[in-house]
């Protein structure tokens, strides 16, 4: 049997791994299993990228590709840094996702957050909160500050729907520009209190902390966002892509993380709120 396409050689190994193997396992090695599915290697390390995108497959350094069927199979894969909207993510782990706590207010940036968005203080930016659901069970908080005018034209984020209108959409959908980079980080900080309740986990309990400064082809800064995972129901994983061959010497350039203090981002966001 050849195959040819990435799909098709994924949905091939998905059935090996489903039906040949058992947890802990490990797969032939590349040169094996190339030549028995009559594939590049090229092509089989591209299948084996989304295998290990949804936790089917695991590298260990000096043993090989490992089999993963993980007892709890109520969990959901968020791959980074290409990270898709939550309710498709759930969706794709088999469960149904719902959404919690919604908030879309707009408001005069303080000093912390006009530097944050690169905007003057006092400027009007909106603000997103909201809890991510898979199975009715609490699995993700993020909140949004996204810029109320950008590049000259008024931003609105009142009709933003996690199921139908992402803030992706309305980028592309209301400006000129589209969105071209995040800069990021992933920390892991204690759970402030007030994400802790939304989450229903304890407070100071360590999480992992998500947080990225998103900006357009023209450079400009269009929001920031954090989000904390309760990583007793969700994996993350990091698979980068590079299109093109990078100029290390500068020719893209470089932009400063602008970042609170992990403990204090809830706590200064939220605050926002009732101000």
């Amino acid at each position: 049997m050849t195959l040819a396409d990435p799909t098709d050689i994924t949905v091939r190994l998905r059935e090996m791994i489903e039906s040949d193997f058992d947890d802990g396992d490990r797969l032939p090695s590349e040169v094996k299993l190339s030549e028995s599915l009559g594939v590049s290697r090229a092509k089989l390390r591209e299948a084996f990228g989304s295998l290990w995108q949804a936790g089917l497959i695991e590298k260990k350094w000096g043993v090989g590709t490992i089999v993963r069927k993980p007892k709890d199979a109520k969990r959901v894969v968020v791959p980074l840094p290409y990270i898709r909207s939550a309710p498709n993510l759930i969706r794709e782990s088999g469960q149904e996702p719902s959404v919690s706590d919604l908030s879309i207010e707009r408001g005069p940036a303080d000093s912390t957050v006009a530097d944050l968005l690169e905007i003057a203080a006092g400027s009007e930016f909106w603000l997103i909160d909201r809890v991510f659901r898979a199975d009715d069970v609490p699995i993700q908080r993020t909140i949004d500050a996204v810029c109320a005018e950008i590049e000259g034209i008024s931003f609105d984020a009142s009709g933003f729907d996690v199921n139908t209108n992402t803030l992706v959409a309305m980028y592309q959908d209301q400006l000129a520009s589209n969105l071209m980079r995040s800069d990021g980080r992933v920390t892991v900080v204690p759970l402030p209190a007030d994400t802790a309740k939304r989450l229903d986990l304890r407070e100071a309990d360590p999480v992992l902390l998500v947080e990225y400064s998103t900006y357009s082809d023209r450079g400009t800064a269009l929001g920031y966002s954090v989000t904390w995972y309760n990583t007793a129901r969700v994996d993350i994983r990091f698979a980068a892509e590079r299109p093109e061959a990078i100029d290390f010497h500068g020719r893209i350039p470089k932009v400063a993380q602008k970042s609170l203090p992990p403990t204090k981002v809830s706590s200064h966001l939220s605050a926002l709120k009732h101000a």
